[in-house]
């Protein structure tokens, strides 16, 4: 890469990183930087402690996960590796532009673990396809449930059909997002991690670790969103916390800010407004989630870099 290039791809992340700060001032700036940080300070220290333990349990389950599908991929990892390049993998989604953690875990995965592309790119689209349909689902079940007027296209299959649809339907994006990458990646990467993508997905439907550790991932971080919800005196409902856990997490994934710095926030803040939950409560709830959620990745992180090294 030339340095011209190099220039120009540090603008861009950087243009993209001032845009969530924006959002972040604007939403700040919405509610009121007294009320704000009233509601912040509202929470007590002793409920962040069992907050960022809960917080650890999302990149653990996210590993296993991950790990399981290089399996069915008939790639071999510990845990630990699958913790290390998760962990790096969030951490880049910080750092780097336009959903750069997709091809920072596929660069971690062959420099560290020694497997190539065409193994880990279907697994890392797959997941993420995964992920987007389970807030997408879960964002949609809160404002249902709220009496939200959602018109969502629904077909009477039967269960299997149905499920099995979900899946394959998901997934579909990802196998998009890798053909138009062949332009770029080659021709032989695609074809190759397209014919592993399908034997996953085949897999992956009737597995149970898969499917274990996605609910048990998202079950995390509902239960962090409650306690910090709680603790900050919101009495909101267990719909009310799918759609300000789902909504807002769906919108983050779709945009290219590093790390979806502000637009979680900022559409959470927006869905309480117009649900009347307390725009400045949630607000500041949103906010105690993602530092939670950092805190628990710190820790998951260096615990899991001591671990190895005292097991090598």
């Amino acid at each position: 890469m030339t340095e011209t290039a190099r220039a120009r791809k540090t603008i861009r992340r950087d243009w993209r990183l001032l845009a969530g700060i924006t959002v972040v001032g604007l939403v700040i700036w919405r509610l009121g930087p007294h009320q704000l940080f009233t509601a912040l300070t509202t929470l007590s220290p002793f409920v962040l402690v069992p907050a960022v333990m809960v917080g650890c349990l999302p990149p653990v389950f996210h590993a296993w996960r991950w790990r399981r599908l290089l399996e069915i991929s008939e790639e071999r990892v510990s845990i630990l590796d699958a913790v290390r390049v998760t962990v790096a993998a969030s951490v880049a989604n910080y750092a780097l532009p336009a959903f750069g953690w997709a091809p920072a875990k596929v660069v971690a995965t062959q420099r560290w673990l020694g497997i190539q592309a065409t193994s880990s790119v279907p697994t890392v689209l797959i997941e993420h396809a995964l992920d987007s349909a389970v807030l997408l689902f879960l964002g949609l079940t809160g404002l249902v449930a709220l009496g939200v007027p959602v018109k969502a296209v629904t077909i009477n299959l039967p269960n299997d059909t149905q499920g099995s649809s979900v899946v394959f339907g998901a997934v579909a994006l990802g196998i998009a997002v890798a053909a138009l990458a062949g332009l770029r990646w080659g021709r032989r990467l695609v074809v190759t991690s397209a014919r592993q993508g399908y034997r996953v997905v085949r897999t992956l439907w009737r597995d149970p670790i898969v499917w274990i550790a996605t609910v048990g991932r998202w079950s995390a971080e509902f239960v962090l969103l409650a306690i910090l919800a709680w603790a900050s005196g919101l009495h909101l409902s267990t719909a009310a916390i799918l759609a300000l856990l789902g909504v807002p997490g769906f919108v983050g994934l779709l945009v290219p800010v590093p790390g979806g710095l502000g637009i979680r926030e900022a559409t959470g803040v927006v869905l309480a407004t117009a649900l009347g939950l307390g725009a400045v409560g949630v607000g500041a709830v949103l906010t105690w989630q993602r530092l939670a959620a950092l805190a628990g990745l710190a820790i998951v992180g260096v615990g899991s870099s001591f671990v190895r090294r005292q097991v090598q």
